[in-house]
Parts: C-alpha cells; sequence; structure tokens
C-alpha cells in the first residue's frame, strides 16, 4: 500500500504494515465488505504494566476493526497484532494504534463521524442502518460523548422555552423534558422526567443569580410549569406559546361545529346534507379565510355542482347563525394574532361575550382570565417551533 492510499484511508500509523495483496472482498454478516488485512507490531521496548525491559514476543492474534465505509460498503481493518510476555511480571499486552480505543471494534472516526450524524434530524436506526451498525452501537457511542459533556452551572438563558415528550419506554416518568434557549434557538437540556419536583431539584443547582436573570418561560397552555416561578423564577413572566393559542382557537372553534353538526343528524333529507357538508368540508373552516381560493370552481359531489372553496364555506355558515358568528370570531382573532395587534385582540374578545355559543364561551373567558398570557406571545417574537423542528 502506497503512501497516497494511506492518507486516503486514513491508515498513516508508521506501524502499521500490508501486503502487496493487501484488499480483499467477501461476505460478512449478511452484506458484501471489504477487508483490509496488515500487521501491527508497534516493537515496545518495556511492559506496559510493570515497565520492565525484560520483554520478549509471543505470537499474534486476529483483531477486525470497523472502518468508515468506502464506496458505500462495509469495511473492515484485519490486523494480525503482536503480542508480548514480560518475564518479571508475567503479563501479557499487544500491539496498540490511535486508530482504535482498546477493546473496541470501531474507529475513533468512524465513531466521530456516526456521532455528528446525531446532530441531523434523523432516528438512530437510519443512522445504524447506514453505517452497518446496531442501534445498541449508536446509543452507545450518545453516551460515551454526553459523559464528557460538562453543562455551564452558573448560566441560564433569558427567555427558556419548555415543553414536554414521549422519550422511551426505560425513563422513570411518562413524559421527558426539554428545555431550548429562546433568544438563539438552541437545545439547553433534556431531562428524562417532566414532574414538578424534578425539574425544580436540576433548576436549583443553578445559583439565584443565574435564575433571576430568567425573563420569560414559553409553553403551552396546559403546562403546570408556571408553578416554577416562584420558587426557582421569581423575575420571569408566562409567555404562552404562539401556536398553542391558534391551536386553542381552532380547537375551540372545531368543538362547537361538530355540536352544530350533530344538530342536523335527523332524517329529514335536507338537514342529512346539511350534516354530510359539515362533516366533509371541515378543515376549510380552520383555514385562514385569506388563503381560501374564491375564484377556481371544481365539482363536489355533495353540492352536484362546481364550487369553489370561498362559496363552500359561505354556504355552510349559512346553515346556522350561531357557526357564523363564531366562525367571524375566529378569524378576527386569528387576523390580530398574525398581526400582532395585542389591543385588537383583546378588545376582539371583550366585545363578543358569546352568550350563545356554549363551546367557545367558557375558552373565551378563560382567555380573557389570562389577558397578560395572551398579551405577551403578541409582543414576544419567541416561541417553541423550535421544539417541535
Amino acid at each position: 500500500m502506497d503512501n497516497h492510499t494511506r492518507k486516503l484511508l486514513g491508515l498513516t500509523d508508521k506501524h502499521l504494515f500490508f501486503d502487496e495483496e493487501w484488499l480483499i472482498e467477501k461476505e460478512y454478516k449478511g452484506v458484501q465488505a471489504q477487508f483490509i488485512k496488515g500487521k501491527l507490531d508497534d516493537s515496545s521496548s518495556y511492559c506496559e504494566h510493570c515497565r520492565s525491559v525484560r520483554i520478549i514476543r509471543n505470537g499474534s492474534y486476529t483483531t477486525r476493526t470497523q472502518m468508515l465505509k468506502v464506496k458505500e460498503k462495509l469495511t473492515i481493518l484485519e490486523l494480525k497484532r503482536t503480542r508480548f510476555l514480560c518475564h518479571d511480571c508475567g503479563r501479557t499486552f499487544s500491539a496498540k494504534t490511535d486508530l482504535v480505543d482498546e477493546h473496541h471494534q470501531l474507529t475513533k472516526e468512524l465513531k466521530q463521524v456516526i456521532l455528528m450524524e446525531l446532530y441531523e434530524n434523523q432516528s438512530r436506526k437510519l443512522i445504524a442502518k447506514k453505517y452497518f451498525v446496531s442501534d445498541g452501537t449508536v446509543t452507545r457511542i450518545l453516551r460515551e460523548a454526553t459523559k464528557h459533556y460538562q453543562p455551564r452551572m452558573n448560566f441560564l438563558p433569558t427567555v427558556l422555552c419548555m415543553d414536554e415528550f414521549k422519550s422511551m419506554n426505560s425513563v422513570s416518568g411518562s413524559m421527558s423534558f426539554i428545555c431550548v434557549d429562546g433568544t438563539t434557538n438552541q437545545l439547553f437540556t433534556i431531562l428524562e422526567d417532566r414532574r414538578l419536583y424534578k425539574l425544580t431539584q436540576y433548576f436549583l443547582r443553578f445559583p439565584r443569580k443565574a435564575r433571576l436573570k430568567v425573563k420569560y418561560l414559553v409553553m403551552d397552555m396546559n403546562a403546570s410549569y408556571c408553578q416554577l416561578l416562584k420558587t426557582v423564577f421569581p423575575n420571569a413572566e408566562i409567555v404562552t406559546d404562539r401556536f398553542h393559542i391558534v391551536q386553542h382557537i381552532n380547537r375551540s372553534f372545531n368543538q362547537l361545529r361538530v355540536q352544530i353538526m350533530n344538530r342536523f343528524r335527523t332524517s329529514h333529507s335536507e338537514n342529512q346534507k346539511k350534516y354530510r357538508r359539515l362533516k366533509r368540508y371541515w378543515k376549510l373552516l380552520l383555514k385562514d379565510s385569506t388563503t381560501l381560493e374564491p375564484l377556481k370552481r371544481h365539482y363536489h359531489r355533495l353540492f352536484k355542482r362546481p364550487i369553489s372553496q370561498t362559496e363552500i364555506v359561505d354556504e355552510l355558515l349559512s346553515y346556522n347563525e350561531e357557526l357564523r358568528t363564531a366562525y367571524h370570531f375566529c378569524q378576527l382573532l386569528r387576523y390580530y394574532f398574525v398581526k400582532r395587534g395585542t389591543e385588537g385582540f383583546q378588545e376582539t374578545l371583550k366585545q363578543f361575550h358569546l352568550r350563545y355559543l356554549s363551546r367557545l364561551k367558557r375558552n373565551s373567558r378563560s382567555s380573557i382570565a389570562t389577558n397578560r398570557v395572551f398579551q405577551m406571545p403578541l409582543r414576544c417574537p419567541t416561541q417553541t417551533a423550535s421544539l417541535r423542528g
């Protein structure tokens, strides 16, 4: 093997020796693999255990180390390693190389590449398949890397975005916790348990000076993390994630639509038509009215004529005045929300008491009660979209 090939393959260790016929292709573990055969002899001058110089060669043994794939094929470095025997302590040791850690079967370079792949948004199984390793191997590489990670326990971002997610069955809690720096969208921490006392224990490890600098806690509308304010972040304010506010409005309106739709579930033929239409075209009612197509008409079986999206929505709203009022109410809220019109958003909530909108009434009251919680996300650009990505 010439020097250029050595550099190309990353086999520049001067203690590695290769014959002329150093490459063999054969099947290995069910796939076609490339074997690079060589010899490792570092000519040690002393025992690595007792430092004695009374050592002799004591045969050799063969090891197989997986390298980075070449031409998308599994590549194995098969080395015949020299074994040494110490006359003083009676122990044996073998030749070593910087390419691979002792007692490991993957080269350091391959581990680094797999670790870099974990930064991307892809599954462990996909990474394992790509590099001819197991899912457990990818997990071990990740755990080894986290052992050397030392978090800064004297710093907290001014904006913390919090959310929970389902991680693995092996964790103690039903849901895990993720926290992102809202100013940089960089991952801050992941905890296996999202329960309040666990979060309190974790954040109290930070000095009070760092905790006082946290200004905003961004979370969803159902989270109980607001209790952290009293004991952990006394200077912070709760900010409801903008995504969850829009989701809250849509869910409330959709509940009302289902309630009104079920009123038309009778034996009357006209009511049956209205029921089927409200059930079939519910997505159009949840869309922003500015994104509906007003001119293009397509044939729709339930209407038995060509009709546009705007005309479908108008037809559905004509079935019930309560539904029409709620629809325009939600569209107006969404408009002010997108335009960040805090005053218009709050004024709209106050104007519509919705005395006859049973589904939206309860949710609107809760919105007015949490006036500050709803105002903050309209003014603050931070949200937890990076958590869901």
